[in-house]
C-alpha cells in the first residue's frame, strides 16, 4: 500500500472522493502538489464528501502519459467500487489530449462517477455531466484547448532548451549521473545554470567519484557485469535516486530502484561524462562550427575517454578466434605433464558396487583428461584427474603466490596522428573556396564561416606532434584477492586472472594409489600464453580427437 492509498473509510453515506493531483516539474515548476492539495480539500467540503484517498503522480506528462498509464491514478480507476466522486485542481491536471478525455469519459459514463475540476472556464468549478451529448461536446472542446496548450508548452520548451544550448548553458532536464547543477559566471560575464562533478562525504553517494572509478573498471579489462556487481556490493546510489537527490528541493529515495546492465553500458558510452550535451538517441549536440555543445565540467579528460571507447569496443567484439568446443575453467591454463598439451574437460556418471550389481548412482563427475595422442611410446599413459581437486589446488595456490599484490592492468594508449584529417581538410578549404568565389550575400557569409573555421582548425592541428602508440602499466585500486573472491564462482573472470599472470598448472600421471592432488600438480607464474595461438592450437586438437 503506497502512501496515497490510504484504508477506505466506513461507508457513512457521504460521497466517497479520490484527490487526483499530477505534476510535471519541467513544464509546471510554479505549480505544487501541496497547492492542488488544498484545492482539491476545499472542492470536496463544498461537494460535501470524505476524501478516501489519492492519486499522486509526481514527474508525470499528461502530453505523454495516459490516465492508465500513471501508477496512482491507475490504481483507482482499477477500483471503481472503491469510490464515486474524483476531483482535480483543473482539467490539465488530469487530461491534455482529446482521445483521453474521451476515455476518461466514457470510463465516467459506464461507471456511473463524478468527474470535477475545482477551477474550471472562469474559475469556477466544472463537474461534467456525461448523460447529455452537449455536455460531452463541451468536455471534448475543453480537452483540445488543454491539449493546444501542452503542445505550446513544450514548442516554448524546446526553444528555451536550444537557446541555452547555444550559449553554452545546461538546459534542465534530468541531471546525469556523477553531476550537480548549479548557478555558475560564464566568460561572456552573464550568469546561467551549469553542472558540476558531484562529490560526497558518503562514498556510495559521491557520483562523479562513482563514474570515474566504472571508468577506470572498464579500462582495466572489467566487463559490464562485473561493473555491475561492483556497483552492487559497494551500494552506489541508482542514477534515479541520484536525480531524486539532486531535485530541488530533494525527493525521496526509491529503497528498490536496482541497477541495471543497459544502464551501465550506457552511462560508459555516453559523452555526457565529457561535459557534452546529449540528445535522447545519444547524439552529442554540436554548434555550427561542428564542435560538441558544453553543459558541464568533464569528469574525465580526452586521453581516457578515447582509451575508454578502445576498451569497450574489445569488450563488445570479444575475442575473434575460433570458438571452442570446450571452453573449460582452465583452458590454456592446465596441461598436460608428459606432453605438455592443454587437457579437456570431460565427464561420467559415478557409479557404486561390485559385479552384477554395479548402478549409477546419478551424480556426475567432472574430470580433467589427456587422451594421450601426443605423447611418446614410452611416455607414462594419458592423464586424468578429478577436476573439482584441481580447481580448489589452483585457487589456493593462486592466493597464496599473488592474493596479497595489487593488481596492474597494461594500458594501450592509441596514437595521435592528425595527418588523416588534415588532409581532408585541406580539401574542404579548396572546396569552399572555389565555392565562395560565386557565392554572395547570405549564402557568402555562411560559406566563409565554414570556411574560417576549417581554416582555424587545420592551423591547431599542423601544431601538434605525431606520437605513437604506447604502453603503459597503471596500479589498480584493488589486490588479485580482491578481485578473485568479488568473482565469487569459477568462470571467464577468473580464467582471465590466471592467464594475466601466466599461471600455469601440470598434472603428472600418479606414482601410487589415490595420490593426493598437490603431488601430482605444480603451480607456475610467468608462463605466458598467446591466448591467438593457443584458441588455433586447440581447434587443431579437438579436430584431431
Amino acid at each position: 500500500m503506497t502512501p496515497a492509498h490510504r484504508p477506505l473509510a466506513a461507508h457513512t453515506g457521504r460521497l466517497r472522493i479520490v484527490g487526483a493531483i499530477r505534476l510535471s516539474r519541467l513544464t509546471d515548476a510554479t505549480t505544487s502538489p501541496e497547492v492542488q492539495e488544498d484545492v482539491v480539500e476545499t472542492a470536496a467540503q463544498r461537494v460535501g464528501g470524505d476524501i478516501v484517498g489519492w492519486a499522486k503522480d509526481i514527474d508525470v506528462s499528461a502530453l505523454k502519459t495516459t490516465p492508465w498509464d500513471r501508477e496512482e491514478l491507475s490504481y483507482w480507476l482499477d477500483r471503481p467500487d472503491e469510490w464515486d466522486v474524483m476531483i482535480w485542481q483543473r482539467m490539465d491536471r488530469a487530461v491534455r489530449s482529446m482521445a483521453d478525455m474521451a476515455d476518461l469519459g466514457r470510463y465516467a459514463k459506464q461507471h456511473r462517477k463524478r468527474l470535477i475540476f475545482a477551477s474550471g472556464p472562469g474559475g469556477d468549478r466544472l463537474e461534467l455531466d456525461f448523460s447529455s451529448p452537449m455536455s460531452e461536446l463541451i468536455m471534448l472542446i475543453l480537452a483540445f484547448a488543454a491539449q493546444l496548450e501542452g503542445q505550446t508548452i513544450m514548442e516554448r520548451n524546446k526553444g528555451a532548451a536550444a537557446h541555452l544550448q547555444s550559449l553554452g548553458r545546461w538546459s534542465g532536464g534530468k541531471v546525469p549521473y556523477g553531476y550537480k547543477p548549479g548557478r555558475h559566471v560564464f566568460e561572456d560575464g552573464n550568469e546561467g545554470w551549469w553542472l558540476f562533478a558531484h562529490t560526497d562525504k558518503e562514498p556510495k553517494r559521491s557520483t562523479a567519484d562513482i563514474r570515474r572509478h566504472m571508468t577506470a573498471l572498464a579500462i582495466a579489462g572489467r566487463s559490464y557485469s562485473e561493473i555491475l556487481r561492483w556497483l552492487e556490493e559497494m551500494g552506489a546510489v541508482t542514477p534515479k535516486n541520484h536525480r531524486a537527490l539532486m531535485a530541488d528541493p530533494p525527493r525521496p529515495v526509491d529503497n528498490e530502484s536496482k541497477w541495471q546492465l543497459t544502464v551501465v553500458r550506457e552511462m560508459l558510452l555516453s559523452p555526457a561524462m565529457r561535459g557534452h550535451t546529449v540528445k535522447k538517441d545519444g547524439t552529442v549536440v554540436r554548434d555550427a562550427e561542428g564542435a560538441p555543445v558544453l553543459q558541464g565540467e568533464p569528469l574525465v579528460d580526452d586521453d581516457t575517454w578515447h582509451t575508454l571507447q578502445d576498451a569497450l569496443k574489445v569488450l563488445a567484439t570479444g575475442n575473434a578466434g575460433p570458438r571452442r568446443k570446450d571452453a573449460h575453467h582452465l583452458l590454456g591454463v592446465a596441461v598436460c605433464g608428459p606432453c605438455g598439451q592443454n587437457v579437456y574437460m570431460n565427464w561420467y556418471m559415478e557409479k557404486k558396487g561390485k559385479g552384477a550389481n554395479v548402478r549409477q548412482t546419478g551424480v556426475k563427475k567432472e574430470v580433467f583428461r589427456c587422451n594421450g595422442k601426443h605423447h611418446a611410446p614410452d611416455s607414462p599413459p594419458a592423464v586424468s584427474i578429478g577436476a573439482q581437486a584441481v580447481l580448489d589446488f589452483t585457487e589456493t595456490q593462486f592466493l597464496a603466490h599473488v592474493g596479497p599484490l595489487r593488481r596492474t592492468q597494461v594500458i594501450r594508449r592509441p596514437a595521435v596522428d592528425h595527418r588523416a584529417e588534415i588532409a581532408d581538410l585541406k580539401e574542404d578549404i579548396e572546396e569552399l573556396s572555389t565555392r565562395l568565389v560565386s557565392m554572395r550575400g547570405a549564402a557568402a557569409d555562411a560559406i566563409a564561416g565554414q570556411l574560417q573555421a576549417r581554416s582555424d582548425r587545420l592551423a591547431s592541428l599542423e601544431g601538434l606532434p605525431v606520437i605513437p602508440a604506447r604502453e603503459e602499466v597503471v596500479e589498480l585500486d584493488t589486490t588479485w584477492a580482491d578481485d578473485w573472491h568479488a568473482a565469487k564462482t569459477w568462470g571467464p573472470a577468473r580464467r582471465q586472472m590466471l592467464l594475466s599472470v601466466g599461471a600455469r598448472v601440470t598434472v603428472w600421471p600418479p606414482k601410487r594409489w589415490r595420490e593426493p592432488v598437490e603431488e601430482r600438480c605444480t603451480f607456475e607464474l610467468g608462463t605466458h600464453v598467446d591466448p591467438a595461438q593457443d584458441e588455433l592450437d586447440d581447434v587443431a586438437y579437438q579436430e584431431s580427437l
